[in-house]
């Protein structure tokens, strides 16, 4: 079993107060080293080990820098690295563990594999693994994550638990699904209106994501596919946040559409497709498992009707989806006073109820 081959005291605001030890790790993945985060409860672990929760964080952007396990006062993107404190505190009280990937290329060299499903689980299994050879935990398991965090942890799902573990559920929030239709829409766009800098940023991030699986789309982002002042801001991708790409002199001061060279309609066609291949629609999910979606009304980035849709297409599959509203945007979801205090209890029920289950056998 591969196990941490690193691990330092984590610093700053990526340790948690209500956490007993956080710890910033580094550990295999494939031929990659990753980073995240490790949060163990204050109280003593159970005999069979703390049962333990992945968490996928949103979308902070596509370099080092971008890493939730580096956040600190003062970072630009701390909002975001930060937006799941709050559930995770949560499960920490209720003496579940929590482990926080960064994902590849943030923390670890390479690009980030943006909104690249399986890539994503990766980074969440392969910390699930390495954690429980160098941490005591139990085998029991929740998958989690919010907006592009909920790709992986819904990905991750689909992929099966490792060996030796137990899937029990998985809690998503705000999942973000028919992307292809959101960003198909933006793509025509003639500008980008005050305040949406960030959509031009985020289908930057999309081409370079689509582009680590996409050899023929790769070629044309060097070469034609690109606009001239895109390829020019390219490199940014791999240096800044997602906050910094937003600002008019980076990525948000383009139209969506502008990042298209001549070659653009070919660079569209295979972004859509890309989005379209790994869609969390489409995934074949374990049936037993429950699952929670907590989604907002107001969502800006994965409307509710799109969400309503992916609710119905898992019921239909089978699936025993709970959803449940919150009237705020995307991020709002995790806010005090909304999703984390019952989320949280929800997915406590689960780990307790089978460790309860196995007590009676």
């Amino acid at each position: 079993m591969s196990a941490v081959v690193a691990r330092e005291p984590a610093r700053g605001r990526a340790a948690l107060a209500a956490a007993g030890e956080s710890w910033r790790v580094s550990y295999p993945s494939g031929s990659s080293v990753l980073t995240g985060l490790v949060h163990l409860p204050a109280a003593a672990p159970p005999v069979d080990g703390w049962p333990v929760v992945t968490y996928g964080h949103m979308t902070t952007g596509g370099s080092d820098r971008s890493a939730p396990s580096t956040a600190v006062d003062g970072h630009p993107e701390l909002r975001r690295m930060t937006q799941g404190d709050g559930f995770a505190a949560q499960l920490l009280e209720r003496g579940i563990a929590v482990l926080q990937p960064d994902y590849a290329g943030l923390g670890s060299p390479g690009p980030h594999p943006y909104l690249i499903g399986p890539a994503l689980a990766t980074s969440v299994l392969d910390l699930l693994v390495a954690a429980r050879a160098s941490f005591d935990l139990s085998d029991r398991w929740v998958s989690t994550g919010h907006s592009e965090g909920a790709v992986a942890a819904l990905h991750a799902a689909a992929s099966g638990p490792p060996a030796g573990v137990s899937l029990l559920g998985c809690a998503v929030f705000a999942p973000v699904t028919r992307m292809d239709r959101t960003i198909g829409l933006s793509l025509r766009w003639p500008l980008t209106p005050p305040g949406f800098g960030v959509v031009p940023a985020l289908v930057g991030l999309m081409i370079s994501g689509a582009a680590t699986v996409d050899p023929e789309l790769a070629v044309l982002v060097d070469g034609d596919g690109l606009s001239d002042r895109a390829r020019r801001l390219w490199p940014q991708l791999g240096e800044r946040t997602l906050t910094e790409l937003a600002h008019r002199s980076s990525f948000g001061g383009l139209a969506p559409g502008a990042l298209l060279g001549a070659r653009g309609d070919v660079v569209r066609d295979r972004l859509l497709g890309s989005l379209r291949a790994h869609d969390v629609a489409g995934l074949s999910l374990p049936v037993d498992p429950p699952l929670r979606i907590d989604a907002a009304t107001l969502d800006e980035v994965a409307p509710c009707w799109l969400t309503r849709s992916l609710v119905r297409g898992y019921r239909a599959a089978g699936l025993r989806v709970e959803p449940h509203w919150w009237r705020t945007g995307h991020s709002g979801v995790l806010a005090p006073g909304r999703a984390p205090a019952p989320a949280a209890a929800w997915v406590a029920r689960l780990l307790a109820s089978n460790a309860r289950s196995r007590c009676e056998r």
